[in-house]
């Protein structure tokens, strides 16, 4: 039983011993025959100079003024009509709104009757005044000092309802004149920017920009433009005040202005609920505005939409052809280029002209052209190799082993379902699993030859165990 046993977990390891050493060889003889059908992946010289594409991150921003103004309604009056919506262009002295006439003439009456009533009772007083004084006259000495009294406490209501009444008047005066200004004119010259008639509103006005100001009326003036852009949480490393950055038209790329960060907003996310979106990992994702200051606003609209690009300095147009430098191989004084010729590639010579040291790249004066394509100078390109427009074909080359499914892939050693694959043989769980030979629960378990109740089990002797 023990010989059995023994020969059976043998033969086991010997048999998976000799898959993963077939495996190592077939693998072996794969990577070579891989090497002799190397390719140069080659890409065309009109995408790589650019020729107006910009291949760098964009961000989506909208035209707004420098400076607004707010109208304010009072408190105490309704609001018939609005005169204008948000993205209106209005002139100083245009209508804005007009309030309700109909209550302020109903309380200017009050007033008024208030008035009267309050002129009727300092009459009535100063009558009571004249009747006294005429009946001091006519008493003893020793009752005058009584009617004096009496006269001075009626004079005093007169003087404070001669108060009241001046008080009331400025009153009817202010309710008259709000009457006579029941419509409100615009103060500058600008565009409607906001009309808050719920204050507690955060949804986004005309142009995107959030409508919590407390004013009733918001105005943007028409002067000094700048850009409002919007960076997720990821993005917000990218800039800072003092950047410079180019703006595109959203419908016109050829459409360019220039522009300065003035700020990044880190302290005030975007509150409303189109500010939070989702990332290709699923998680939300918050947004903040940041500000650009334009060198000119000529030939920009206000409320215009456009994208926002780190500047590199891709929006000088150049003449001629212009490389990076990392695709030029230099030999001396010398300097070459790997290029698409009939299928294969080869090693061409070409002259350069000036270099630019912002944007590391040099003029190319003879040699190449933007119908050519090009192959990143790696160290493996020889001379005749073949070449491919497709990426994916170069797989087996240096980006063969590190690929998905490849060898040493995450928690791989080669390919899934080989060599040290987490269910394998040298896997760290796998040598000495509870299920295997050198388990410390193996040699010596209950079902085993040398278990302690194996050897002198009752119903064994040692010949039958041998």
């Amino acid at each position: 039983m023990k010989k059995k046993k023994i020969f059976l977990i043998t033969a086991a390891v010997v048999l998976i011993l000799a898959v993963v050493v077939t495996a190592l060889v077939i693998f072996m003889k794969k990577d070579k025959n891989n090497a002799s059908d190397e390719v140069v992946y080659v890409e065309s010289v009109a995408n790589i100079t650019g020729l107006g594409f910009f291949g760098g991150n964009r961000y989506m921003g909208v035209v707004e003024t420098q400076d607004t103004t707010g109208v304010d309604k009072a408190e105490d009056k309704t609001v018939k009509e609005i005169f204008v919506k948000e993205g209106d262009t209005v002139k100083k002295g245009d209508k804005l709104f007009e309030y309700d006439t109909e209550e302020m003439s109903l309380k200017l009456k009050q007033l008024e009757l208030e008035l009267t009533s309050i002129y009727n009772n300092i009459s009535t007083l100063n009558s009571q005044i004249k009747t006294l004084n005429e009946e001091k006259n006519q008493v003893e000495e020793d009752y005058k000092i009584e009617y004096t009294s009496q006269i001075q406490s009626l004079q005093a209501q007169v003087n404070q309802e001669n108060y009241n009444a001046s008080a009331k008047e400025l009153e009817i005066d202010r309710q008259k004149t709000a009457i006579e200004n029941s419509i409100v004119f615009s103060p500058m010259d600008g565009v409607i920017k906001s009309i808050n008639s719920d204050s507690s509103s955060m949804e986004n006005d005309y142009y995107g920009n959030d409508n919590n100001e407390q004013h009733f009326i918001t105005i943007m003036d028409m002067g000094e433009y700048r850009i409002k852009a919007t960076l997720s949480e990821y993005d917000m490393g990218m800039f800072m005040a003092g950047d410079s950055v180019v703006i595109r038209s959203r419908v016109d790329d050829s459409m360019i202005w220039h522009g300065t960060v003035t700020k990044v907003d880190t302290d005030n996310p975007e509150q409303n609920n189109n500010d939070y979106y989702y990332s290709d990992m699923g998680t939300s994702v918050t947004k903040y505005p940041m500000y650009i200051a334009l060198d000119s606003s000529e030939g920009i609209m206000l409320g215009q939409h456009v994208y926002v690009e780190f500047d590199f300095g891709q929006s000088e147009v150049k003449d001629g052809l212009w490389l990076d430098e990392f695709y030029i191989v230099f030999e001396g004084s010398d300097a070459y280029v790997w290029v698409e010729n009939d299928g294969k590639i080869e090693k061409r010579k070409v002259e350069l002209g000036e270099y630019d040291a912002d944007m590391w790249t040099y003029e190319i004066v003879s040699g190449l052209s933007e119908e050519d394509y090009i192959a990143y100078p790696e160290s493996r390109i020889k001379e005749g190799m073949k070449t491919t427009h497709n990426y994916e074909d170069v797989m087996s080359d240096e980006d063969m082993m590190y690929d998905d499914g490849m060898m040493y892939d995450d928690g791989m050693m080669y390919d899934d379902g080989m060599m040290y694959d987490e269910d394998m043989m040298l896997d760290e769980d796998m040598m000495y699993d509870e299920d295997m030979m050198l388990d410390e629960d193996m040699m010596y378990d209950e079902d085993m030859m040398l278990d302690e109740d194996m050897m002198y089990d009752e119903n064994m002797d040692i010949e039958e165990a041998y």
